[in-house]
């Protein structure tokens, strides 16, 4: 973004990822516009949507801001979704709750134009702030392949399950009794009652190392595994509840059902 073409009244951006520089900002005779889905200020940062529905979140929104000369998602908020924010359904992917802010923030950003919330002088109307006012604010990072790695320290099913759904999959490394290592992948996963757990089939040990640099969840973790007629795999989770997972994906091999994919870790 070298220069504006003579003329430019506005810089609009969505999801743009970079920063505008100062320069691009004062050559724009009203500067410049976001639309962020978050209700700012919180959830600021590339990764809004993920995060929102990784804490579960019931609700969430979208803002217009101005660009700001200094830092990301810093700017005035010039319009915002209503108090509580828009419902997010239990069950919602990613993909439901990008679309449904694509269009509330394209509605919002027309009728931000039309109503010239970026004419000077600009009012902050953001109320999520107020809210928040002496919390911790959260920022929402990149997704990383670190945020799809099995905590079977802290999770729970439900945890478990809504990693799986806002992410696509999660992933551990699983140890053979004859110490061979392999990346596991996970592509599904139901949370289960103990009361619902039916001893159909073999049960075992499933064991699983934790990479990275957090000690409290590193190291090795050993999961109770109760194999079902169907081919799916009941995998208990800390505070007496399990998971079944049903498709699994081992490093070098295609999708498997889980009795077949993890046959060689459950010992």
């Amino acid at each position: 973004m070298a220069k504006l073409p003579d003329g430019t009244n506005l810089v609009i951006v969505v999801s743009f990822g970079l920063f505008v520089p100062p320069r691009i900002l004062a050559s724009a005779k009203y500067g410049g516009l976001n639309v962020h889905p978050s209700l700012l200020p919180d959830l600021r940062g590339p990764a809004p949507i993920h995060h929102a529905l990784l804490r579960g979140d019931t609700h969430m929104g979208v803002s217009l801001q101005t660009l700001d000369d200094r830092a990301f998602d810093h700017g005035t908020v010039l319009a915002q979704s209503p108090a509580p924010g828009m419902p997010i359904a239990p069950d919602a992917s990613f993909q439901e709750v990008l679309s449904a802010a694509a269009v509330k923030g394209a509605e919002m950003l027309i009728q931000g134009l039309r109503d010239g919330v970026h004419v000077a002088p600009r009012e902050d109307v953001g109320w999520k702030a107020a809210a928040l006012q002496g919390k911790q604010l959260v920022h929402a990072p990149k997704i990383t392949k670190a945020d799809g790695q099995i905590h079977w320290s802290a999770w729970t099913a439900e945890q478990f399950a809504r990693r799986v759904r806002v992410l696509g999959s999660v992933w551990t490394h699983a140890v053979s009794d004859r110490g061979v290592r392999k990346r596991v992948i996970f592509l599904d996963a139901t949370p289960v009652a103990q009361g619902d757990v039916l001893r159909q089939g073999g049960e075992g040990r499933l064991v699983c190392d934790h990479e990275g640099a957090d000690e409290k969840r590193a190291g090795r973790h050993e999961m109770k595994v109760v194999l079902q007629q169907d081919g799916s795999c009941l995998i208990g989770i800390p505070g007496d509840s399990w998971i079944r997972v049903e498709k699994v994906k081992v490093d070098g091999k295609p999708e498997q059902m889980a009795v077949i994919a993890l046959g060689s870790f459950v010992r």
